[in-house]
């Protein structure tokens, strides 16, 4: 078998494990009765959705790229991207027994999968976990999808900005800037 079959057969496996992973996660299936998303919501619900640009139309082919298979590819970049604990332990020129237990103590953020802890490189910068790291994840809520996590890191946020500057940082650019931990903690609370 030559490495492109090989390749070939890794990259299914792969494809299939985050497809298997990602179904388990029922907001995403999208799963809904027979009159779609929309069932169940009431008018005012259903108002405020259209306001902010959401659609509680089915998706139909056409319409642009699948939902689910776009969540797929970003799951298998995100851990594609990110660091085994091994990884992590060397890039931190610690052991791998600390990485674990700062897994365990959720001062850094651990992506499970086949097995084993994946780690987003987001956290990391210039060899050395980003600052106010630990009381940032301790202060988000339990059982977020790692889409989630990995985006709300990554992404401006209005309510971050320097005062010089007028553009909304993300929260990782705000913790490397040396700005207070506590406004990203506030925001991490209050995530939903």
């Amino acid at each position: 078998m030559g490495n492109e079959a090989v390749i070939d057969d890794e990259a299914t496996r792969l494809y299939e494990e985050a497809r298997r992973r990602l179904l388990k996660n029922a907001p995403l299936r999208g799963e809904s009765g027979p009159g779609g998303a929309a069932e169940g919501l009431s008018v005012g619900e259903l108002d405020a959705l259209k306001a902010v640009g959401l659609s509680v139309s089915p998706w139909k082919r056409g319409d642009g790229e699948d939902p689910l298979t776009q969540s797929i590819a970003d799951y298998m970049a995100l851990l594609e991207t990110s660091y085994s604990t091994g990884e992590a332990a060397k890039y931190l020129k610690v052991d791998a027994s600390r990485i674990r237990q700062r897994l365990r103590e959720h001062s850094l953020f651990g992506i499970e999968y086949d097995g084993e802890k994946r780690l987003p490189r987001f956290q990391f910068e210039r060899k050395k976990v980003i600052p106010g790291l630990r009381k940032v994840i301790d202060a988000l809520p339990r059982g977020l999808n790692p889409l989630d996590v990995a985006e709300w890191f990554l992404s401006p946020n209005p309510d971050l900005e320097i005062e010089d500057d007028e553009k909304a940082l993300s929260p990782r650019d705000w913790l490397l800037s040396g700005a207070p931990i506590e406004a990203v903690v506030a925001l991490a609370r209050s995530f939903e």
